[in-house]
C-alpha cells in the first residue's frame, strides 16, 4: 500500500508540474516571435548548455558526497557511489514534491533500503540541511543588501521575497535552536500544537505530543553530534557552499554563450540567489511557473529584451528540467538496485 501511495503521489507531482510547465510556456511565448527565439537558441554553442548540465550534475553528486562523509563518520561502511544515487534521490523528489518536501523523506527510505538506519540517515540530512539553509540565507542576504536592479518594485515580488526569505531564516534559525536550545523548541513546538487542539484542528492531543516529543529527541541527538564533530560540519558546510555556488553560477553559463559581457559572475550568482529563496517555500514542484515568471523579471538587466526568454529556457533546461530527467532515471536505478546491507564498523 505504501508503495501504491508513493506512486500515485509522484504522478500527482509530475502532472501538476507538467501541467505548470505548459501554461508557463504558453504565457511566456505569447506575443513572442518564436523565429527570432529559435533563432537566439540556435546561436548558443552546446558546449554552454553542457558546461550548465554538468554543474549541476556535480552539485546533485556533491549532496551525495556530504552524505559519503557523515555515514562514513557514523562508521557505517558505504561507496560514495551509492551516496552520490542519494543525492541524485534527493533532487528528484524534491523537484517533483511541493515546497521541496520529498526529497528527504526519499533519501531516508533509500538509505533505510541499504541497511542505513533511520536515526543516522536522519541524522545526515539534518546536518546537510543545517549548512544548506546556512549557505542559502547568507547568499540571499547578501544579494538583498547589494543589488540594486532587482526587478522587485513589482509588489508580487517583493511579497515572494520577503516570505521565501523569512521562511527559510526561520527554518534556519530553528535548526540553530535545536542545536543549542532543544527544550526550548519543544515547548514552542507543544504550545502551537495546544493551539492546534483547542481549535480543534487536532483531535488527539496525547498523540502529537508524542510525535513533537520524539522528532525533538531525534534532532537533539542531531544536535549532539553537530556540538561534537565540528570539523565535519565545516567540511560538509564548505562542500555545499561549492554546491550551492555551482547553481547559482548556471544562468552565467548561459549568459555568457550568448556572447554576452558587462556583468561578473557574482552579479548573476547573487541575483540567483534572491530568485531560488523567493520561490523555495511556494507549493509548487520545482518552483515551476514561479521560477520562470521571476527570472523574467528579475534578469532583463542582465539579458536584455530580445534575449530574456531565450536566456530563461536555456537557463531552466539546464538547472533543473535535463537534471530532473536524468536524476529521475538515477532513482529508478537505485530503486532497482538489489540492496547491499551496510554494517557498521566497530559498533
Amino acid at each position: 500500500m505504501e508503495g501504491l501511495k508513493n506512486k500515485k503521489s509522484q504522478f500527482i507531482g509530475i502532472t501538476i508540474m507538467a501541467v505548470l510547465m505548459v501554461f508557463t510556456v504558453s504565457q511566456v511565448l505569447k506575443g513572442e516571435s518564436i523565429d527570432s527565439i529559435v533563432t537566439a537558441l540556435r546561436s548558443v554553442k552546446p558546449i554552454y548548455i553542457l558546461t550548465g548540465i554538468g554543474m549541476m550534475l556535480l552539485y546533485a553528486s556533491l549532496e551525495g558526497v556530504n552524505i559519503w562523509l557523515i555515514i562514513r563518520g557514523l562508521k557505517y561502511r558505504t561507496s560514495i557511489l551509492k551516496c552520490i544515487g542519494y543525492g541524485f534521490v534527493g533532487f528528484y523528489f524534491s523537484s517533483i514534491t511541493p515546497s521541496a518536501s520529498g526529497g528527504q523523506p526519499a533519501q531516508v527510505y533509500y538509505m533505510k533500503k541499504d541497511g542505513i538506519s533511520v536515526t543516522a540517515s536522519s541524522l545526515s540530512l539534518m546536518l546537510i540541511l543545517f549548512a544548506h539553509q546556512l549557505v542559502v540565507v547568507i547568499y540571499a542576504l547578501i544579494g538583498l543588501l547589494t543589488n540594486t536592479n532587482i526587478g522587485g518594485s513589482q509588489l508580487a515580488n517583493t511579497i515572494l521575497l520577503a516570505f521565501g526569505f523569512i521562511t527559510n531564516a526561520i527554518l534556519l534559525i530553528g535548526i540553530i535552536l535545536l542545536v543549542y536550545w532543544p527544550k526550548l523548541v519543544f515547548k514552542i513546538l507543544n504550545f502551537f500544537g495546544l493551539l492546534l487542539h483547542r481549535s480543534r484542528i487536532i483531535k488527539n492531543k496525547e498523540k502529537i505530543e508524542k510525535k513533537i516529543s520524539s522528532s525533538v529527541e531525534e534532532y537533539e541527538r542531531g544536535a549532539i553530534y553537530m556540538r561534537n564533530n565540528p570539523i565535519l560540519l565545516l567540511k560538509v558546510t564548505a562542500l555545499t557552499l561549492v554546491q550551492i555556488s555551482l547553481l547559482y553560477a548556471v544562468p552565467y553559463v548561459v549568459y555568457r554563450g550568448f556572447g554576452l559581457s558587462g556583468y561578473t559572475i557574482m552579479d548573476l550568482i547573487l541575483m540567483q540567489a534572491i530568485l531560488n529563496i523567493a520561490v523555495s517555500s511556494l507549493p509548487l514542484p520545482g518552483g515551476v511557473g514561479a521560477s520562470e515568471s521571476l527570472f523574467l523579471s528579475m534578469f532583463m538587466v542582465f539579458y536584455g529584451k530580445k534575449l530574456l526568454v531565450p536566456g530563461m529556457l536555456l537557463t531552466r533546461i539546464s538547472n533543473f528540467y535535463s537534471v530532473l530527467v536524468i536524476s529521475g532515471i538515477i532513482s529508478l536505478i537505485m530503486y532497482l538496485w538489489p540492496s547491499k546491507k551496510e554494517v557498521r564498523e566497530g559498533i
